[in-house]
């Protein structure tokens, strides 16, 4: 294999000899040695302008001469110790760490470079470990509240079931009309009746199952008592269906509350939360601490300040208590989300602070990982909790919807430190 000072001379011939279907990155990861895959993709990326092309795709360009101009260029850098310590970061979030900004990845990514490469590897084990912290500080909690809503998930299938059942209620109903219009033609001992239907075009004649232990009018008043039976359960179970599809949308906002949760505070204040709404119990002897933690604070390009909840609970107090009713109010439509509030001061807002605040709505929602969220604003007037609604759940009207793409670099770049 060869090292970035001999590669240059070796590579037209190396290339002509493999296969040319073999991805160029991968080739340099077979010929070469010294150097990372990321490395090697970032050469025919800056080669190309393309980390995917083939080794036919670089003999037909140029033979390679690009390719070649650049492992020159990193050599070069070598031998003149020309390095950029470089953090290679997703969503805000360290992934990698490099010796040279990264073009590969476009807008996917973002880089950030450091002042020495001991500063980036504390930046960037610091910022593993703490993930990690957080995972397992979390864990307790993430399966508390995955079992309640699996839990919910079954019974609100299992209700679902028996509302299915209910539909044919009518058919109970009619059977009963028609036994009691035919009670003459109906004796003890009979398992069966066939009477004209009179609810049906044309009155075609009908068969109805009998209890032959019953007398006829037994037999009238079962059909009726089942059709209230059946209406009954409807009206209940379609209030219980309706209740648990609450519970179920107010758990999967807590597991995303969990998987955005930055620091111990703000698990802290999900566990009081989850306190409050009977999901975890008290140890004995502990006492519920209050909540501690603040919204995410960060500043629009335009000068407006922008407040961001990070849990249901922080949400109702940020949007309900702590803001004005001209304040403007964001969230992400029909996903889970933190609730955004930008303080406008009597002051209309502009699209620039509009475009900003829902880019920190999209990217504190469940569509962080996504090309383009929806996001709903309106003016906090029109936003309100209807009575007995769960944790961070609100109705809103009079509202607008802007399409944006989560930003992790223009979030870390408005927050106010």
């Amino acid at each position: 294999r060869y090292t970035p000072e001999t590669m240059p001379d070796a590579l037209l011939r190396e290339l002509e000899s493999a296969d040319l279907s073999m991805p160029l990155d991968a080739f340099l990861g077979k010929k070469m040695t010294g150097l990372s895959p990321t490395l090697y993709r970032e050469l025919c990326a800056r080669a190309y302008g393309d980390s995917t092309l083939t080794v036919k795709d670089a003999l037909f360009r140029d033979e390679g001469a690009a390719l070649k101009a650049e492992i020159i260029s990193f050599r070069t850098r070598m031998e003149t110790e020309d390095f950029t310590p470089t953090l290679v970061l997703q969503d805000g979030t360290a992934t990698d760490y490099t010796v040279l900004p990264l073009t590969q990845f476009g807008t996917l990514r973002t880089c950030r470079t450091a002042e020495s490469f001991s500063a980036l590897l504390d930046d960037f084990y610091a910022a593993r470990d703490l993930r990690e912290r957080m995972r397992q500080k979390s864990l307790s909690l993430t399966r508390t509240v995955k079992n309640a809503r699996d839990r919910t998930a079954r019974r609100l299938a299992n209700q679902k079931t028996e509302l299915a059942a209910t539909e044919k209620r009518e058919e109970h109903r009619i059977c009963g009309d028609l036994l009691t219009s035919n009670l003459y033609r109906m004796e003890r001992g009979m398992r069966s009746v066939t009477v004209e239907d009179y609810y049906a075009e044309g009155m075609p004649e009908r068969t109805i199952a009998l209890d032959p232990l019953k007398t006829p009018q037994q037999n009238a008043a079962k059909y009726y008592k089942d059709y209230a039976k059946a209406r009954t359960a409807a009206k209940v179970l379609t209030d219980l269906i309706s209740q648990g599809e609450t519970e179920l949308t107010y758990l999967e906002s807590v597991l995303d509350e969990l998987d955005r949760a930055e620091s111990e505070k703000d698990l802290a204040e999900i566990r009081d939360e989850l306190i409050s709404a009977g999901y975890v119990t008290l140890k004995k002897g502990e006492r519920r601490k209050a909540a501690s933690s603040q919204p995410l604070c960060y500043r629009t390009s335009t000068g407006f300040d922008v407040r961001v909840g990070r849990s249901n609970a922080q949400n109702d107090r940020l949007t309900l208590k702590e803001s004005f009713k001209t304040d403007l109010w964001l969230h992400t439509q029909k996903i889970h989300g933190s609730h955004v509030v930008v303080s406008m001061n009597g002051m209309q807002p502009d699209d620039t602070t509009i475009f900003e605040a829902a880019t920190l709505a999209a990217y504190h929602s469940q569509g962080r990982n996504s090309g383009t969220v929806p996001v709903d604003y309106a003016l906090i007037r029109y936003v309100k909790k209807p009575s007995g609604a769960k944790p961070g759940m609100v109705i809103y009207t009079d509202y607008k919807t802007i399409l944006v793409k989560p930003d992790g670099a223009l979030c870390e770049k408005l927050a106010l430190k």
